[in-house]
């Protein structure tokens, strides 16, 4: 029943410059509540109520509270976009609340796990990968990276000279970054100098 006004809709996301992902999820999210529409029979988009989003979102293949959300920001913007359109009156789905998703508290190590953790590398640093081992685990531990940072990190992001670091962040955001002395001295020791 939706398809092609989904379809649009992911075209006007497009358009309006939406992150690829957002909308891959949305295309996922959307197809899902075509799915769970189709199952119920209607004439038009204008039959589609608060309960049935409420029955999709809360529902619907009982979702994780993250899928939930999902499924619940898809909705707003599928709706803005057919009330946009002139397709139905009023968007249904802009006062859908949120669930309240626990937040964790991270797990850090202490600093003598972290000094155990420095000292297990060190003693075993008799090569440039090893070396490399070391240097990864102090730059965790030292500029508090995220290990997808370290990872993606390049021999060429690297500058001794100016102790500078180019990192690639979480959402593919690049930053400068200084880094103590102890890492330069031992980039130049191991990697540059042969």
């Amino acid at each position: 029943m939706l398809e092609i006004k989904i379809e649009h809709f992911l075209d006007y996301c497009k358009v309006s410059n939406f992150a690829t992902r957002s909308i891959q999820s949305l295309r996922v999210r959307l197809n899902e509540f075509n799915r769970f529409i189709n199952k119920t029979p209607f004439d038009s988009i204008q039959g589609i109520s608060y309960k049935h989003l409420k029955k999709f979102v809360t529902q619907y293949r009982n979702p994780s509270i993250h899928v939930k959300k999902a499924r619940i920001w898809s909705l707003r913007q599928f709706f803005h976009f057919l009330k946009l359109n002139g397709w139905i009156k009023i968007n249904i789905a802009s006062d859908f609340p949120y669930p309240k998703i626990e937040k964790t508290i991270p797990h850090f190590l202490t600093i003598e796990e972290y000094n155990s953790l420095l000292s297990f590398f060190y003693g075993r640093a008799s090569d440039a990968s090893s070396f490399r081992n070391l240097v990864m685990i102090m730059m965790l531990g030292l500029l508090g990276l995220r290990l997808s940072s370290v990872i993606s990190l390049n021999i060429e992001d690297v500058d001794i000279e100016t102790g500078l670091l180019q990192i690639i962040e979480k959402g593919g955001k690049q930053r400068p970054l200084i880094m103590p002395k102890i890492l330069c001295l031992i980039f130049g020791s191991v990697f540059w100098v042969s």
